[in-house]
């Protein structure tokens, strides 16, 4: 399928939506940095997280921990009281334990490989901080840029392709060196590249997308199928009011907001973990996996904490 892309069409697809950034790409607070660690904090904030939002708690992040040694060296509840809000508790404990990584480590890697062996940071974390903030020629694919190059170059859902196969048209689609960055501040076209995908992907090519004044209107293979295009496939989500997220999430902010801990009856109430319709003894079970993944912890006292 992949060799179906046509080198006219991709060159075209480049200048169209490098352009298109120049005038219109998003003003992202942390596209002025080059900064590795303000990059992966913007990035673990992203995900699955509304970027207004993030733009919104990256200020506010870095003002409690300006560096790498300052989360490093920051507690486990100084991180989860900074993060509420943000959903996916894990995020905040996964990026303190990169920044951990990095101090002992002396430094921040090199390359995308010994990036991606960072605890905490996955392929394209990894493929993300080595574009963005050691603007290497790298490309980071996350769900707005699949679904950008699968539909504009391949005329289908990205769904219909293995991550493997939409990493390859990623790397295909990379612009060479020879292009000139678009704007100033985008020193390297591959970060130029990257950023610009994202924005047409947030702002046009959605899973619902809203083709009128997108820079590929007129050449995206997808678009020109009309009723004989393959149908977006939305991904199935469970219930956030019946998942173990929707209370996984409340016992860490009850928690956040008593220093001293809670009783596991008085934290079970303060949740309402009554109301829930689950088996007996649920609650228990749930509080042992958070305490199993460091989330809350249990002290000699008996009541449950943040961990220290």
């Amino acid at each position: 399928m992949l060799g179906m892309v046509d080198e006219a069409l991709l060159s075209q697809t480049r200048e169209r939506v490098l352009a298109w950034f120049a005038e219109a790409g998003r003003d992202l607070p942390w596209r002025a940095t080059r900064d590795p660690y303000r990059v992966l904090v913007a990035e673990v904030l992203a995900q699955q997280t509304q970027a207004a939002r993030a733009a919104a708690a990256w200020p506010r992040f870095l003002e409690r921990f300006p560096d790498v040694h300052a989360l490093a060296a920051a507690a486990p509840a100084e991180v989860l009281r900074a993060w509420q809000g943000l959903g996916y508790n894990r995020r905040a404990l996964a990026l303190r334990q990169t920044a951990q990584a990095v101090v002992e480590r002396g430094g921040w890697p090199g390359t995308v490989e010994e990036l991606a062996e960072l605890p905490g940071v996955g392929p394209y974390t990894a493929r993300a901080v080595a574009c963005f903030a050691l603007e290497q020629p790298v490309a980071p694919v996350d769900t707005n840029v699949a679904r950008v190059l699968v539909r504009s170059l391949v005329g289908t859902d990205p769904a219909q392709l293995t991550p493997a196969a939409r990493q390859r048209l990623a790397d295909q689609a990379l612009p060479g060196p020879a292009e000139e960055p678009p704007r100033p501040g985008a020193s390297g076209t591959a970060w130029a590249w990257s950023s610009a995908l994202m924005d047409v992907g947030a702002l046009h090519c959605r899973p619902r997308p809203r083709c009128g004044g997108c820079p590929l209107e007129l050449t995206c293979r997808w678009r020109a199928l009309g009723p004989a295009a393959p149908p977006p496939r939305p991904r199935a989500q469970a219930p956030f009011a019946t998942s173990d997220r929707r209370w996984r999430g409340a016992v860490v902010r009850a928690l956040a907001a008593a220093p001293e801990g809670l009783e596991r009856t008085a934290l079970a109430d303060q949740v309402q973990a009554g109301a829930a319709d689950r088996p007996t003894g649920w609650f228990d079970t749930l509080l042992a996996r958070l305490e199993s993944e460091g989330m809350i912890a249990t002290g000699p006292d008996g009541r449950v904490r943040l961990p220290a």
